[in-house]
């Protein structure tokens, strides 16, 4: 880098006030003020929390924000930033490998959609979220409960192949529940702490416990096409029940309990509205009774299954047996 011993102060200063966790994560505005040597370490500093933050670097917008040409700012990544700074495969402009010691800090968000925690804080921006990892827990105002999740790390092979086949294509044969099974694989998904694999089976989308999967053989010899209809089927869905066509019910819920099912979904395409005595009028699209009846029990005497009828006395059927099979002891 071509500048005096002022200018590397200059550089440094800007670099530690740009480049801390919180201001990498910022939208901060470049300045415009200062020497020249003072607006070429805020825009070169500019530059490093942007490759440090794993952004993709567009230089027509970098050369519009500090008011410089574009050919500058190749200068600042091809040459004083050499080393530092290289060419991804597709030509754009990254961190060199043997500088990325850390996880760039737009990968938090990045996990959280992965893992499906992105909406957990009122407050989702990387500021906050660093924030809270950099609070020593002692001091952490908040607390998150681990919710249950089944232990897959002896079928930690198993999960891997099977991901494999799903991005490769590659059919499937496994035993499930003692009999053999011939599946074409498509995704590989989790709910309720818990690991499915969707899969075709015979013409039929279905789901399988990836914990009860044993003796899988993955044909790597050849591929299937995946079915469009298929994948928009299982985006679209919001639970792991697989059928061809879903029952509509309608549940009267107590005000007693009606905030539970307004805070958030409890069942699938859930949408409720008031009624005129305080209680809660609920539907949702149900792929199997057996999909509905464990969250009316959970919920009992406050819910009531209106439609379909046959629903709600198959519930009241059910209960009825189980009183009288616990009298008999």
């Amino acid at each position: 880098m071509h500048y005096d011993i002022t200018c590397r102060a200059a550089f440094l200063q800007s670099l530690r006030r740009h480049c801390t966790p919180l201001s990498m994560t910022a939208t901060v505005a470049p300045r415009h003020t200062g020497s020249k040597g003072e607006k070429l370490a805020q825009r070169l500093s500019h530059i490093l929390a942007l490759l440090h933050q794993g952004d993709a670097i567009d230089k027509h917008r970098l050369a519009d924000d500090f008011g410089v040409d574009v050919r500058t700012i190749e200068r600042d990544l091809g040459e004083r930033l050499r080393g530092i700074a290289e060419r991804s495969p597709k030509g754009q402009w990254q961190l060199a490998h043997r500088h990325r010691s850390t996880i760039p800090a737009q990968r938090l968000h990045d996990y959280a959609r992965l893992t499906g925690t992105e909406h957990l804080f009122p407050n989702p921006s990387l500021p906050y979220l660093l924030e809270q990892l950099e609070t020593p827990e002692p001091r952490r105002a908040t607390q998150v409960q681990p919710t249950p999740h089944e232990d897959l790390r002896a079928q930690n092979l198993l999960f891997a192949q099977l991901q494999a086949a799903v991005e490769q294509h590659h059919e499937c044969r496994f035993v499930y529940k003692d009999k053999p099974r011939h599946a074409q694989p498509y995704r590989l998904i989790h709910k309720n702490g818990t690991w499915y694999l969707a899969a075709e089976e015979a013409g039929r989308l279905k789901n399988f416990s990836v914990k009860l999967i044993e003796a899988l053989q993955v044909d790597e010899a050849t591929r299937f096409a995946p079915k469009q209809a298929h994948q928009d089927y299982i985006n679209g869905k919001d639970d792991v029940w697989f059928t061809e066509s879903t029952t509509e019910v309608l549940l009267r819920v107590a005000p007693a309990v009606a905030h539970y099912f307004e805070r958030r979904p409890l069942l699938p395409r859930q949408q409720h509205r008031a009624d005129s005595d305080g209680s809660l009028l609920v539907t949702a699209h149900i792929n199997h009774i057996n999909q509905l009846l464990p969250v009316v029990r959970y919920w009992l005497p406050n819910v009531r299954i209106i439609q379909p009828q046959a629903w709600q006395e198959a519930l009241v059927d059910g209960l009825k047996q189980a009183l009288e099979r616990w009298g008999k002891h």
